[in-house]
């Protein structure tokens, strides 16, 4: 997954600049390291990689930390143990398994669609066909998943 970088600058955007810092990439003699993307025009962005990019990662991982507590998993890898789940019961078709997260994705694609709808402006427009992409692909490929399960268990 891409991660988003909103309010840059020009220099930010083209990726001359750190997404962080704003030091130019150009004129001082840094390593910067691709941290994700503009959504105005999904260019690739970048950041020094010491500090900036060490400052990112642990942003994500203080917001990964919060959502999973948020949602009451405490472990990153409970899904992978299947921990919390009855006998028997399948983690593909639990609410955090591809069976949830197929749902989730149906309702960005509904999202998507309502702002598309009402939407003119360009660059709002590519970004809205860009999220609609991926969502796209990652239902297919979860409706798929989960289609395959089901048959499984018919059989």
């Amino acid at each position: 997954m891409e991660r988003y970088f909103w309010h840059l600058n020009a220099r930010q955007s083209d990726g001359m600049a750190c997404v962080v810092c704003n030091t130019d990439f150009l004129n001082n003699k840094i390593t910067s390291v691709p941290v994700g993307r503009s959504p105005a025009d999904e260019s690739q962005v970048f950041a020094c990689k010491d500090p900036c990019a060490a400052v990112i990662a642990d942003e994500a991982a203080r917001m990964a930390k919060e959502m999973r507590a948020a949602v009451g998993a405490d472990e990153a890898d409970d899904e992978a143990d299947g921990g919390g789940l009855a006998d028997g019961e399948d983690p593909v078709f639990c609410v955090d398994g591809h069976f949830g997260s197929l749902l989730r994705d149906l309702r960005a694609l509904a999202g998507a669609e309502a702002l598309l709808a009402t939407s003119d402006d360009i660059p709002t427009l590519r970004f809205l066909l860009g999220l609609t992409a991926r969502h796209a692909e990652t239902a297919m490929m979860r409706a798929r998943l989960v289609l395959a399960r089901t048959k499984e268990g018919d059989g």
